[in-house]
């Protein structure tokens, strides 16, 4: 007579709390909470929580920098163009511009875009991540043709990990030739829907449309160096609404092939970054015991002992170029004849993510967000 089956008992499955703390840890790339929320119906409903991706951006704090955007031109059509979203992450997100929209970016900050289309005269301050968008006017009396913005958040804290509906800024720059070059500034708040007035200023030469950089309470943007005195930066203080210009090292444009990125610089001031042939340079700019400010060379970055998938690069940055920085992280991108590259400054990291290209980029970096297709999770 053969003894009864009997089924074995159930396996212990750690109770929703454990799953959490587990899936927490797990580093900020969407790759990762896509891979565990395709194991089973419970790990994908307790990732997709609200709650839990709320606690997993605080728990993180940086965010993953997806990729970026570019303004690309159409052939034969000056006026014409289109912006490309390049991925930096796997799985490869898919960001594509609201339904619509003719224009190009401007800036990106904690998790939205700034867009500007020209022909409108108005401005979109969009959020990838949700799909939301909020439309504004540009700003009345506006002159000039070329023009520069930049968002900040205005939320009033220190923590920016989750500032999708917090209220923000904008601060539009325009620029005109005349018999001399002007800057003109204009802020929007999003909390009193208004522009303030406008702060204008001589400059030596028209503003960089290269991404512009928040540091403390100023927003700085890079004077082309296209005339001969055009040694500055501009420098836009928020709570007074003042222009005014900053002189950069003697020598830089000699130092640096006429090319800088302004940048927070690692201690906490502005700076700027420069490639001299292989090397790149990091300055701060600081204020001496006596009140008397000054530029300092902080770092110096050897690309000669970067690797490349294992190979050494050899001469490949020696006519390169910062032209990115990630806003809350780490990770400069470079413009080389082969292509860009994206570095990890702590972890002295490189990888090529995309082939040559001469147009400006700006970096996106967000937490994935609960119901958003873009970087396929969902719709994996």
């Amino acid at each position: 007579m053969t003894a009864p089956h009997c089924s074995p008992p159930p396996a212990y499955l750690p109770p929703d709390d454990v799953f959490q703390e587990v899936f927490l840890r797990l580093p900020p790339e969407p790759t990762f909470l896509l891979t565990a929320s395709l194991v089973c119906r419970r790990w994908r409903r307790l990732i997709r929580s609200s709650a839990f991706l709320h606690r997993f951006r605080a728990f993180h704090r940086t965010p993953p920098v997806l990729g970026f955007f570019q303004n690309l031109w159409t052939l034969g059509c000056p006026t014409c163009r289109r912006i490309r979203f390049v991925p930096t992450v796997e799985p490869a997100a898919r960001i594509s511009p609201p339904p619509g929209f003719q224009g190009w970016v401007l800036d990106c900050c904690h998790g939205r875009v700034l867009l500007y289309s020209y022909s409108d005269e108005e401005l979109l301050v969009w959020d990838p991540m949700t799909g939301n968008t909020h439309c504004v006017s540009t700003p009345p009396d506006l002159v000039g043709e070329d023009v520069a913005a930049a968002l900040v958040c205005a939320a009033g804290r220190g923590d920016h990990t989750d500032c999708h509906s917090s209220p923000f800024q904008i601060i539009f720059l325009a620029c005109k030739e005349e018999d001399q070059y002007w800057v003109s500034a204009c802020i929007y708040s999003s909390e009193i829907d208004a522009w303030g007035s406008w702060a204008a200023i001589p400059t030596p030469s028209l503003v960089s449309l290269d991404s512009s950089a928040l540091v403390g309470n100023s927003v700085y943007w890079k004077i082309d160096f296209a005339e001969e005195d055009s040694n500055h930066i501009l420098q836009f203080e928020l709570q007074s609404q003042r222009l005014c210009l900053i002189e950069l090292p003697e020598g830089v444009r000699e130092k640096y092939m006429s090319d800088i990125h302004i940048m927070p610089a690692e201690d906490g001031g502005i700076g700027f970054a420069g490639v001299n042939y292989s090397s790149i340079h990091l300055w701060s700019r600081r204020i001496g015991s006596e009140g008397v400010a000054g530029w300092v060379l902080l770092r110096i970055i050897d690309m000669d002992k970067f690797t490349l998938s294992g190979a050494p690069t050899g001469d490949m940055f020696l006519w390169s170029s910062v032209v990115a920085f990630a806003r809350d992280s780490d990770e400069l991108f470079l413009q080389a004849e082969s292509g860009i590259f994206m570095i990890s400054i702590s972890s002295m990291q490189l990888r090529k993510v995309l082939e040559a290209s001469g147009s400006a980029i700006y970096p996106y970096a967000s937490f994935y967000t609960r119901g958003c297709d873009t970087v396929g999770i969902d719709g994996a």
